[in-house]
């Protein structure tokens, strides 16, 4: 037997492996035996003939039953078979797919029923956006996905931080989670026929007390308001005076209205979520007849631009006591008035600047409002204008804000819903 007549035996036999190993979840056993027995007496010729075919044949893609299978990488590990994460809100987070085994890819079809995860983004190589082409419609699959959409490339990646805690596809169809159905095609439009499904976790973590309530001090028979800020996901929130709850205060701040000796203690806030519950530091409120507050009355009308180009008029309280003031922002009530291109729909934000050994190091946002008719104390500030001569249109879209606050320095931030533009006011009047 010559050296020669050994290697191509060898050869012969090492490729029967191969072959082996390509139909080893396609073919029964016996049909594979027979499969190798017979490479071994093809002349060399047909055993390379053969494997061209059977790679042509196979369109380089596997059976649906795993011949391949999909891999996953989260910010550059190893590659493994992982279809199930969970990643943190806020987390940042490089997620690729690609199939194993498998070259010549050309683009990827997603499940127009998939649930994304909000903050991810498909990207490519340079973390550059890449869109969603579609929606396409496919007819002729009854058992199959009709409407899908595609991603152009080899390999699927996906990048960003989740902003909200979502539960994506966690094997629980009655809840309609979805999940991420992907399926990968080749430049001919060949598929191995199977999607694959990936599912995301975005827990909720316990919520956090940045900044609890401070101290107050006003005369009897005045108006306290209590705030806090909070991180995290808030789903419910309760007051607490001396560490018991307090009956249906349950809003985003505490207002004590007509303060008598049975109001004075301390009063704190719990936050809460489905993940547990944060207890903020008590700030006590405190009766001093004699505590008395100045406050400078504004009034600011102009453009009102987006970005950093909003109106933001300030205000300082000194003293020991506190000040009830009312906050108007308009936008549509100015038309009454002739003026052009009026603010179509404002919103009114009140920030309160926080200091550190004498040096502003951030701002807290106190309250918000879009519509003077919807808020907490909506019904109290309606009476105040009344009162005031002050009267807002019924389903206008101007703001306002009626809010207590103790010594310190605040800005009245007026900007446009959805970064509109227009002529604006912010008035200030002090109620009490």
């Amino acid at each position: 037997m010559s050296l020669m007549y050994l290697r191509i035996k060898l050869a012969k036999a090492q490729f029967a492996i191969l072959l082996l190993g390509f139909l080893l979840q396609r073919s029964p056993a016996l049909q594979l035996f027979s499969l190798f027995e017979k490479t071994l007496r093809m002349p060399v010729a047909q055993v390379v003939k053969s494997a061209t075919w059977l790679a042509t044949g196979m369109g380089l893609f596997h059976a649906t039953a795993g011949a391949t299978g999909l891999q996953t990488s989260v910010n550059f590990s190893s590659p493994s078979n992982r279809t199930s994460f969970t990643f943190e809100v806020g987390e940042q987070v490089f997620l690729e797919v690609q199939l194993e085994g498998v070259l010549g890819l050309s683009y990827w079809e997603i499940d127009a029923r998939s649930d994304l995860v909000d903050g991810f983004d498909f990207v490519d190589t340079q973390l550059n956006s890449v869109p969603l082409l579609g929606p396409f419609t496919r007819n002729g699959e009854p058992s199959g996905v009709n409407e899908y959409y595609r991603v152009d490339g080899s390999r699927l990646y996906m990048f960003g931080s989740p902003t909200i805690p979502s539960s994506i596809g966690v094997e629980d169809p009655a809840k309609d989670k979805y999940g991420i159905g992907i399926k990968a095609y080749d430049a001919g439009g060949n598929s191995e026929e199977g999607w694959y499904q990936l599912s995301v976790e975005v827990p909720l973590t316990v919520p956090q007390i940045l900044r609890s309530p401070v101290s107050v001090r006003v005369p009897t028979g005045g108006r306290a308001q209590f705030f806090f800020e909070a991180d995290g996901v808030v789903e419910s929130v309760q007051w607490l005076k001396d560490g018991i709850e307090l009956a249906g205060e349950t809003s985003e701040t505490l207002v004590v209205a007509d303060v008598s000796a049975a109001e004075v203690g301390a009063y704190s806030v719990e936050v809460t979520n489905s993940s547990g519950s944060a207890v903020s530091d008590s700030g006590s409120l405190i009766i001093d007849d004699a505590a008395k507050a100045d406050l400078v009355n504004l009034a600011n009308r102009g453009f009102v631009g987006t970005g950093g180009n909003i109106m933001i008029p300030g205000m300082v309280i000194l003293g020991g006591s506190s000040k009830t003031v009312l906050v108007r922002g308009l936008g549509p009530a100015l038309e009454n008035q002739g003026v052009p291109g009026f603010l179509e729909d404002p919103e009114l934000k009140v920030f309160q600047t926080i200091f550190e050994n004498g040096v502003p190091v951030g701002s807290q946002l106190l309250l918000t409002n879009d519509d003077w008719e919807i808020g907490p104390n909506a019904g109290e500030l309606a009476s105040v204008l009344t009162e005031r001569n002050l009267e807002l249109t019924a389903g206008s879209k101007d703001a306002a804000i009626l809010v207590t606050l103790n010594q310190g320095v605040f800005t009245f931030q007026l900007s446009g819903v959805g970064d509109t533009t227009g002529v604006g006011l912010v008035e200030l009047f002090v109620i009490e």
